[in-house]
């Protein structure tokens, strides 16, 4: 019975991140930014600017990864934007993220 309640309560935290990722590149879109592949990996690119979503599970955390060149990315050689917990109302993370974006 434990088994089932948890594969529940997992099941709808998993709905809703998928939901949340979505909706966030959704707005990376809306931001002119473009899905490219880099080592195998989904990574956002405009004006020679590279973002890589992260979610952090230990933190319940989405975080952005930014790279300023394409040799950068291909290097793995991202920074760490600010952290995003999934407790955040989701219009406020949304807003957030657009403003760190617009400014990197």
């Amino acid at each position: 019975m434990i088994n089932i309640i948890n594969m529940r309560i997992w099941n709808k935290q998993r709905r809703i991140r998928k939901e949340t990722e979505t909706k966030i590149i959704s707005l990376l879109k809306e931001l002119n930014y473009k899905e490219v592949l880099i080592n195998n990996t989904v990574v956002y690119t405009s004006k020679r600017k590279y973002l890589k979503l992260t979610f952090i599970r230990g933190l319940k955390s989405y975080v952005f990864e930014y790279a300023d060149s394409y040799d950068e990315a291909e290097k793995n050689l991202f920074g760490d934007g600010d952290l995003f917990p999934l407790t955040m109302n989701e219009a406020e993370m949304l807003f957030k993220m657009r403003d760190e974006i617009i400014n990197l």
